[in-house]
């Protein structure tokens, strides 16, 4: 192998967008964010309140999960607190959620922690927690489940619900290990973001997290953009105790936040790899969204290597953006279009319609909270509708 290829897929694995950021922040490649991080107010509130509820919102790519995590690790110092991240992706299809799964996987999550015991009562806790998630064929193997007879937790069945019985078993469950270990229990379910049934959403917020708040135990859960803009909103933050918003980050008007952008692209890279003015680029158009900064990064890698270049230049940025604008804008309807044209020529927008939040929860629109409250469009697909309408 050559070192030029040796090299280029190192930086290209660096700027992986599917990556595990558990897996970025063992290697490395964490980057403090500027000002008050979430994790570091949600690891403060539930250290006063271990068992509060909090609701997490954002885009996809936002920077959630890596939030998430690093809450986690701090409730982890927390001598008296025994917090448990869960990727919700990992025990069932997220499309096909309906109330009572997350109650299920925090029983099952529990279980984990007794597998060893002895106690007869605690053994009948944890089957009936067995049959109501996993059924009576005991499909368990969470690693294949998109095998087919291998699923984990999906409810297949139209009368799958929370029960009676699954929320006591839950409750005791809690109460018994609660006991044993002297620790308060705090799960953090990462992974319903990628819910676009706003529905089954606030269904899933008016009855898990119900269910498991009541079992004493602290709740965090990561929900989709599209709860900011339901009309019960409201009562889906009153159902809670605390509600937190993961805005984009305003790289074209915050200056901490282009250099906080500008150090990521450093710490995964290699001196002089990719030309100051080719990150000043890529921070741009990136529209200050986490992932697009790094899909735009590794594809401008991917652009450099077909060319036979030793380094990331701007024409292949440029190829990277225009390829980006192009899938980004793909399928969008005349209506939204037009939506968007609006918003390119400064006119006001209020989203009140199907197709002002579609286009906010997709990332064609990008709202930004500093330092006050606008939206653009995403200016990797700016270019391109300015084409159109020339």
């Amino acid at each position: 192998m050559s070192n030029r290829l040796q090299i280029f897929r190192e930086r290209m694995a660096a700027f992986e967008g599917a990556a595990n950021p558990q897996e970025a922040i063992e290697s490395g490649y964490y980057v403090r964010a500027p000002g008050q991080l979430l994790a570091e107010k949600l690891s403060a509130r539930v250290a006063l309140r271990p068992a509060s509820s909090h609701l997490l919102i954002g885009g996809i790519g936002s920077g959630k999960t890596t939030q998430l995590l690093m809450a986690c690790e701090n409730l982890k110092q927390i001598g008296d607190i025994y917090p448990i991240y869960i990727d919700v992706s990992l025990y069932t299809d997220i499309s096909k959620i309906k109330s009572g799964v997350l109650t299920a996987i925090a029983g099952v999550e529990l279980s984990k922690m007794i597998e060893d015991s002895d106690n007869e009562s605690v053994k009948k806790l944890v089957e009936i927690i067995d049959k109501i998630a996993y059924g009576y064929s005991k499909k368990k193997d969470f690693s294949e489940k998109f095998t087919t007879n291998k699923k984990g937790i999906i409810p297949d069945k139209n009368n799958y619900h929370i029960t009676r019985n699954l929320t006591e078993a839950v409750r005791n469950l809690a109460i018994y290990i609660a006991d044993k270990h002297n620790k308060k229990i705090v799960l953090l379910f990462d992974g319903l973001d990628r819910l676009e049934n706003a529905i089954a959403f606030s269904e899933i917020i008016a009855s898990d997290a119900k269910a498991i708040k009541n079992s004493n135990i602290g709740l965090i859960i990561v929900g989709p953009l599209i709860s900011l803009y339901l009309n019960n909103r409201a009562s889906i933050e009153n159902s809670l105790d605390y509600f937190y918003h993961q805005p984009c980050f305003d790289v074209e008007n915050d200056p901490e936040a282009y250099k906080f952008f500008v150090q990521i692209l450093k710490a995964r890279s290699t001196d002089n790899f990719i030309e100051p003015s080719v990150m000043d680029a890529i921070v741009k158009f990136s529209g200050g969204i986490l992932r697009d900064l790094i899909n735009l990064t590794q594809s401008s890698i991917e652009e450099a290597y077909i060319l036979g270049d030793d380094k990331v230049q701007n024409k292949h940025v440029q190829n990277a953006i225009l390829a980006f604008g192009k899938a980004k804008i793909l399928g969008i309807s005349n209506q939204e279009l037009e939506i968007l044209q609006t918003i390119i020529n400064k006119e006001k927008f209020i989203p009140r319609t199907e197709q002002d939040v579609k286009l906010l929860i997709t990332r064609r629109i990008i709202e930004y909270e500093y330092p006050k409250q606008r939206y653009v469009v995403h200016p990797a697909i700016v270019p391109i509708i300015e084409g159109i309408y020339a």
